[in-house]
């Protein structure tokens, strides 16, 4: 299977840093096995364990995308989702997510053989960045979605998401446990202080008091540009698309308001691109990169770089 596992919820076709940091950097299996053993009180090493991603292709699956599903040791699969909204479909999803992995690792024949097939052990979990509040640790369960069901109910099919709360000021033990998702959860601090701060260039301003204050600094310096461009598609369409609405029915008033959403929609959109091209420019990404990463025409990009060099 492919490794890639791009998402639509907060972002277009870009990975999120939290994927790309635990399951895509070159250095993820070490990211990865810190998060793993901080979650289950273990020491695994990278040269003693096997780590093999099992994410859903969306080239093939265009409907089912999932955060980071990796296999260990052949054995165990750990699922993780981020979210910044709870999702009490998680579980469905998830469900889904875990019959096409299996679908697509299990030899087709071997399903209808007289032995009994081995599969994978998996374990679901959620970490939620959210502002709702919620305890350290909770969970979901798929039997939450079935109606009228009687007390005590002998369950033939079950499906338990465990969801660590991370951004809070009591947050999930494993926060605390694991210093790579730790300085994740600082830099997502510095994100938001920034924003707040409604500073001109929020994210790169992040970025670079994370490498000042020493914050996920390897992973930061030697990604450049590239975090900035993920950090913009990300919060781009996360956090836009309220003000977007906003003026897409403000056209809509003088439009039609189908067709004025659509208008104002493509506005920001577009806007956002130019946004993150300049930013890009200025970080010092080529302009044929910035042009690939954005989607805009590369000459347009060209003239916004040489406005940038004025």
């Amino acid at each position: 299977m492919q490794d890639e596992s791009p998402t639509n919820e907060n972002r277009s076709h870009k990975d999120s840093l939290f994927v790309d940091y635990f399951s895509k950097d070159r250095e993820w299996k070490q990211h990865f096995l810190s998060l793993y053993n901080a979650l289950h009180g273990t020491n695994l090493q990278v040269a003693d364990t096997t780590l093999e991603r099992v994410n859903i292709d969306q080239v093939l699956y265009k409907s089912y995308y999932n955060d980071i599903a990796v296999l260990v040791d052949g054995q165990f699969i750990l699922m993780i989702e981020h979210q910044s909204t709870v999702n009490p479909n998680m579980p469905l999803r998830l469900l889904e997510y875990i019959a096409r992995i299996y679908g697509n690792t299990v030899d087709s024949r071997a399903k209808f053989s007289r032995h009994l097939v081995p599969l994978a052990r998996p374990e679901f979990i959620v970490f939620y960045t959210g502002n709702q509040k919620l305890p350290p640790e909770s969970y979901l369960y798929l039997s939450d979605s079935f109606p009228n069901q009687p007390p005590n109910a002998d369950l033939t099919l079950e499906l338990k998401v465990k969801v660590c709360t991370i951004r809070s000021e009591h947050p999930s033990p494993v926060v605390h446990s694991c210093p790579d998702l730790e300085q994740y959860v600082q830099f997502l601090e510095l994100v938001e202080e920034a924003k707040a701060a409604d500073r001109t260039e929020p994210l790169k301003w992040a970025i670079q008091e994370a490498v000042h204050r020493n914050i996920l600094r390897d992973y930061l310096e030697r990604k450049g540009g590239e975090i900035l461009s993920i950090l913009m598609t990300e919060y781009d369409y996360a956090t836009d698309m309220a003000v977007q609405k906003e003026e897409a029915y403000e056209d809509g008033l003088f439009a039609g308001r189908e067709e004025g959403i659509s208008i104002g929609l493509e506005r920001g959109a577009y806007q956002s691109k130019l946004e993150m091209a300049r930013s890009l420019l200025d970080y010092g990404d080529a302009p044929e990169k910035v042009a690939l990463c954005t989607g805009l025409p590369l000459e347009l990009v060209q003239q916004l770089a040489q406005e940038t060099v004025k």
